[in-house]
């Protein structure tokens, strides 16, 4: 089990929520009018491919364009709910792990202002944990049927990868795409994960104007004298929730053959990072499809070297650059592994894909959402593989359509 901190953070707040995201941030290299509203069921700090509910000639599909066959899918207002206080604000989100005391305390800075210290003390129970803090608390927007985007994604799934590794060279892995279909979104956060403390104490201090406004990463302070990882953002603040702390939607997984992966990783030699994972959203903008890679979900070599290695495939030089990777010349180089983020879903695909006649896998979040909603898992069974399996196939029908595999509800 990988001991990366955004993997700690994933495993230990798994919630009714959805999957917890190391890097809220809107990715900085989207348009600035995306960033502004940042995840529109969709992004998040991803590389975005497309936006399914956005016309083929929409500005954000000018740089790369859009894969063969696109077809916008067009939702009416009805179709997805927003609610405003999903997340009151001050609330803590912490793993069982955690015990949390807030206390508040108002004062005064050198110039008068009027100033409230937020002072939360939190005691460490065991060996790994999580926490997030909203201080202005967080929305929720989700697609009224988190399913009914499924028969696009069978249509589809292929030639999303398709066209991210033969039409814009990512080096993206075979269970890289989200279709995000949800998220909570904050205007500020601050977030933790700890491995390996043993019992131990933290202290977050948070200043805000009492006349309100947002908290920014300037006015944050952890305290501790034991390891913690965390983050605290945004920089600055535009005043509106941009930041996606939870997203739902559909992972997809397509058999390595497909893509002719075969245990190796294909690499174009002008990029020099590892994807790994990526974000189909969904429209206004709930639904772009994009290609992941946070900052937090990326190893570099060095840190990666205790997974492990492997092999990857370089095209040689730029005269084949743009040939199919099929075909493009390639030199295989030993390079260090490099770690996937934990996602529960993942998991479910792996065991679907090894279905007969199955070419790609479709899971949906609330899937394993209704698992831990309804008591039969708890969120440490959702990082046993084997458990995890045992219950999928017990509670759900396991159903072939069309090359895809994907989970059915009983009743």
């Amino acid at each position: 089990m990988s001991n990366f901190p955004q993997d700690v953070y994933a495993r230990n707040l798994l919630s009714h929520r959805g999957y917890p995201l190391w890097t809220p941030e809107p990715n900085i290299e989207l348009p600035e009018s995306y960033q502004q509203e940042g995840l529109k069921i969709g992004d998040g700090s991803f590389d975005v491919f497309f936006n399914i509910t956005l016309p083929r000639e929409h500005p954000l599909h000018a740089p790369d364009g859009v894969p063969d066959n696109f077809t916008q899918v067009k939702l009416r207002r009805a179709d997805y709910r927003i609610v405003p206080d999903a997340e009151c604000p001050g609330r803590v989100i912490s793993s069982s792990s955690v015990q949390c005391t807030v206390s508040c305390v108002d004062q005064f800075d050198l110039e008068g202002r009027s100033r409230s210290l937020t002072d939360h003390q939190f005691s460490l129970c065991r060996n790994e944990g999580a926490m997030l803090i909203l201080p202005e608390g967080a929305q929720r927007h989700r697609l009224a049927k988190g399913l009914m985007l499924l028969d696009v994604v069978i249509r589809n799934a292929v030639n999303w990868y398709r066209f991210a590794r033969e039409q814009l060279y990512q080096d993206i892995s075979n269970d890289a795409i989200y279709l995000v279909t949800g998220f909570h979104k904050a205007q500020s956060w601050s977030l933790v994960s700890f491995k390996n403390t043993g019992p131990s104490s933290a202290r977050c201090k948070l200043v805000q104007s009492t006349n309100g406004g947002p908290i920014l990463a300037t006015d944050c302070t952890w305290e501790t004298l034991y390891p913690l990882e965390w983050r605290i953002g945004p920089r600055h603040s535009i005043g509106i929730p941009n930041q996606s702390v939870f997203i739902t939607g559909f992972k997809i997984a397509v058999n390595e053959e497909l893509l002719h992966l075969k245990g190796v990783t294909v690499k174009v030699d002008n990029s020099k990072r590892t994807l790994a994972s990526t974000l189909v959203g969904f429209g206004a903008s709930l639904a772009n499809v994009l290609v992941g890679g946070t900052s937090g979900e990326i190893h570099s070599a060095e840190t990666a070297t205790q997974d492990g290695g492997g092999d990857q495939l370089t095209v040689e030089d730029d005269e084949h650059a743009h040939e199919p990777l099929g075909q493009a010349r390639v030199m295989v180089e030993r390079v260090p592994h490099v770690s996937q983020p934990f996602h529960p879903s993942d998991i479910i695909n792996r065991y679907l894909i090894t279905k007969p006649s199955a070419t790609f896998a479709v899971t949906h979040d609330s899937q394993w959402i209704a698992l831990l909603e309804n008591g039969i898992l708890t969120p440490e069974e959702l990082t046993q593989e084997g458990r995890l399996e045992e219950v999928v196939s017990r509670e759900y029908h396991i159903v072939t359509k069309d090359g895809a595999v994907y989970l059915q509800n009983i009743h």
